[in-house]
């Protein structure tokens, strides 16, 4: 007989079709959200998982098994001068739906994003800005860095020297120069046909670890958001292996 130890030993045995971090794009934001790695919320008994996200480091790593859209909940009591409405879609036992993010379809292997969550919308959802961070995006012991800024930037990132124009993005690896602690970064915009120094400062970094710099110009004053990761293995991600819905059923294998 095909029983739930069945399914769920298949299931288990199964590779997500995406991984996911995320980290919120302003400062201060931290927020917990709950969501269905299979994708099937709506269904009675479904697995369900909580992460956690905040502003200055990535969240740890999530899967999700499902297709369409990877919905997020946030548990939020309604102020006393909030109304109830019953006929709201967006509510759900979950909570409230806070954002969404829809899955490319048509790709093969496992999908791996950074999940950028942004302002919101006009509806109460956050905005999600996807940016592809598979290991052949960004290797171990590189950083993919993405220009904010509408002017030019002229960057040394420890022994490398590179040009990032406009809303563009460069890949380069951190190479730490002897007797140093830390990578140097550097950054330049060109002014009054000069060079201007508009940031430089070292930064942690281990051979396993690999990341992001989003680089912004304030006036002349460059922000810089760096947020990274060690590399760990997927079996350690938030939701890997568990089965489409929670039982209390004894697998095959556990019985005595």
């Amino acid at each position: 007989m095909f029983g739930i130890g069945n399914v769920n030993a298949q299931e288990k045995l199964m590779e997500p079709v995406a991984v996911f971090s995320a980290v919120f794009l302003e400062k201060y934001n931290s927020e917990s959200f709950s969501y269905a790695p299979w994708g099937n919320e709506k269904e009675s008994n479904a697995t369900i998982e909580e992460i956690s996200i905040g502003s200055s480091s990535m969240s740890r790593k999530f899967v999700y098994y499902g297709g369409g859209n990877v919905n997020f909940y946030n548990k939020r009591r309604p102020r006393e001068w909030e109304v109830e409405d019953e006929n709201n879609s967006t509510r759900h036992p979950l909570g409230i739906l806070s954002a969404e993010f829809e899955l490319p379809q048509g790709k093969s292997g496992i999908q791996e994003f950074l999940l950028l969550f942004v302002n919101k919308k006009k509806n109460g959802l956050w905005r999600i800005y996807p940016i592809p961070f598979s290991k052949n995006e960004v290797p171990v012991g590189s950083y993919k860095f993405i220009s904010q800024s509408r002017t030019p930037l002229y960057v040394i990132f420890g022994k490398e020297k590179f040009s990032l124009p406009s809303s563009k993005t460069k890949v380069s690896p951190a190479v730490l120069e002897e007797g140093k602690r830390g990578v140097l970064l550097q950054a330049m915009i060109q002014k009054n046909a000069q060079y201007l120094e508009v940031f430089n400062q070292r930064f942690a970094h281990s051979p396993i670890m690999r990341g992001i710099f989003f680089l912004g110009l304030d006036g002349s004053k460059l922000k810089v958001k760096k947020v990274a990761e060690l590399s760990q293995p997927l079996s350690s991600a938030t939701g890997y292996g568990k089965p489409r819905f929670r039982t209390e059923i004894k697998e095959e294998g556990e019985l005595e």
